[in-house]
């Protein structure tokens, strides 16, 4: 019997450890309430820890599969993804509120960030689509003006100044007295100079250029380019006439044939630099217009906060 003690003793204590153990588990466990989870996510989220963030949101509906705070760990998941800048994740988010929670107060937020997350995948159309549902569907939101804004700025990338000014004039006319109706005044003068910029043409360049090499660059503002394609096709004029005044007609050949190259180039360059010309006073005036405007349209806050 006594060398059998050891195992007695063994076995009795295997089986009443489990006992203690379990004991001392319950007295040591933390029980997650639907708040703290929450600020678990918007912890990660107000620090940029946009993945953390998600996995927390995510973990709150797992946790919590019947809550009426479903809505905003959906949202604010979409929110993580957008400012991730994993926008194809962050539309199909948004875009998933609406079939999850069809009666959430945070529809016109989704529909909104939904719309913003598509422009930044230069999905304009799509953008542009769900810009206009909110202002049509939401009206009273808080979030319609700011379509309209987006809508704006949107048209004027897609190259529709005539629409972009009336969005900013519907902006006007709908929300009087919108605290940001300075701002939006100031953009669409902008707005109608764009429309009206005056553009210097291309093919008036090219012709100059047959004409007279280099003279196209000059009419696009490029001195140097134009003195530089000048100099350097009449070297090459000048050697192939003298080459065929002195009967040295291989040489002309070879001497036109080298310069040909250059003479084309001088054209095709000015053109060119006229279509740059005429971007860069575009890019210039709609960085003014969103300098205007962006704060409108993307305030840097996050939203859906309770």
């Amino acid at each position: 019997m006594m060398k059998h003690l050891p195992l007695l003793l063994t076995a009795a204590f295997l089986t009443v450890f489990p006992c203690i153990s379990s004991s001392h588990a319950e007295e040591q466990a933390v029980y997650i309430s639907q708040d703290v989870q929450l600020r678990l996510g918007d912890a990660f989220l107000a620090e940029g820890e946009f993945y953390r963030a998600i996995t927390e949101y995510k973990k709150f509906r797992i946790l919590f599969p019947d809550s009426e705070r479903g809505d905003i760990a959906l949202f604010r998941t979409g929110i993580a993804y957008y400012l991730g800048e994993e926008y194809e994740a962050a539309a199909r988010t948004f875009g998933s509120l609406a079939e999850f929670y069809p009666l959430s107060r945070y529809l016109s937020h989704a529909l909104y960030y939904e719309g913003l997350s598509r422009w930044k995948r230069k999905d304009h159309a799509g953008a542009a689509g769900l810009f206009t549902k909110l202002v049509q569907e939401g009206p009273d939101s808080s979030f319609a003006p700011r379509a309209l804004v987006a809508r704006s700025l949107l048209e004027l990338d897609r190259g529709d100044a005539a629409l972009a000014a009336g969005d900013l004039e519907l902006f006007l006319a709908t929300f009087p007295e919108h605290p940001e109706k300075p701002h939006v005044q100031e953009a669409l003068a902008l707005v109608r100079d764009y429309e009206h910029l005056p553009q210097k043409s291309e093919i008036l360049a090219a012709v100059l250029s047959a004409i007279l090499p280099g003279s196209g660059y000059v009419y696009a503002g490029r001195y140097g380019d134009g003195l530089s394609a000048f100099l350097l096709n009449a070297l090459f004029i000048a050697g192939s006439v003298t080459a065929v005044n002195s009967e040295l007609y291989p040489a002309a050949a070879l001497t036109g044939g080298i310069g040909l190259p250059f003479y084309m180039g001088n054209i095709y360059g000015s053109a060119n630099a006229v279509k740059k010309h005429n971007s860069g006073i575009k890019r210039e005036l709609r960085g003014k217009i969103s300098a205007v405007l962006d704060n409108i349209v993307d305030d840097k806050t996050i939203p859906g906060k309770e």
